[in-house]
């Protein structure tokens, strides 16, 4: 049983715990259908069935190791064409609760992947339900490795991989995300975007350092130097300077790491 008191005026105030469940996300949506959801609901689980990651991944996940949650928000005060910045403020809140541990070398891995050093430990999906033109409401989910030690996938690690020597549960944890979300979420309604782009332009993985790329299967050197408004990645190269979306431009890792 997950019990979470965080010190925020509606983040996670309201919480649903589930043993087990196929999708956070899933649940969340299934709420928002069958009747008038509380603001700033958190969904907790111990074990996803069929969790999500970006680009229809699977989350891989094993039972109680975990931290696996989702966030019900009503968005409606965000104009369509702004709506990455909720994934900014997402991911600055991620890093900023676990940094706030004294976990190092925590960055946000564009657009919006937790990352320590070159390994994944945590991954954000944001749902987004629109009514015509306007936004309407948001599902958050996030999916933090904590005390997970072994990983099929060998770009995956965990905090406590990381440094066993910060204590630390899936309850300090969810806690510590509501408070820092609720933060800067607060900041994106009263027009900070700007704050909190800083933040994660600050805490960009990769930024103004040269990385190997590869778009339209080409591989290349070039640095990060932000993002534009739609979220789309910035990089500087010997071609020049150009824009990249979700599904045009893969980081290429070395292998050895």
């Amino acid at each position: 049983m997950v019990k979470i008191q965080p010190k925020t005026l509606f983040v996670g105030k309201n919480l649903i715990f589930l043993p087990t469940c196929h999708s956070t996300n899933d649940i969340a949506a299934e709420i928002i259908q069958k009747s008038e959801f509380i603001d700033g609901s958190v969904i907790i689980t111990e074990h996803q069935s069929a969790g999500k990651g970006q680009r229809g991944n699977k989350w891989e996940s094993k039972p109680g190791e975990n931290l696996l949650l989702s966030i019900i928000l009503k968005t409606d005060f965000l104009k369509i064409q702004n709506q990455f910045y909720l994934s900014i403020c997402t991911a600055v809140a991620v890093a900023e609760a676990i940094q706030s541990f004294g976990y190092k070398n925590i960055k946000i891995k564009w657009p919006n992947d937790i990352y320590i050093l070159e390994k994944k430990t945590g991954g954000i999906l944001i749902e987004n339900s629109l009514i015509g033109n306007k936004m309407n409401h948001s599902i958050i989910g996030i999916g933090i490795n904590l005390n997970q030690k072994v990983f099929e996938n060998p770009r995956a690690t965990s905090l406590i991989m990381s440094d066993s020597n910060i204590f630390n549960t899936i309850e300090l944890l969810a806690e510590r995300i509501c408070e820092f979300f609720e933060s800067n979420f607060e900041n994106l309604k009263r027009n900070n975007s700007a704050i909190i782009l800083e933040k994660y332009l600050n805490n960009l993985f990769g930024m103004n350092e040269l990385r190997k790329f590869i778009a339209k299967g080409m591989i290349f050197e070039g640095k990060i130097t932000g993002i534009n408004n739609a979220g789309m990645l910035e990089i500087e190269s010997d071609s020049g300077q150009k824009y990249y979306d979700i599904k045009e431009i893969e980081y290429l890792f070395n292998e050895k790491e």
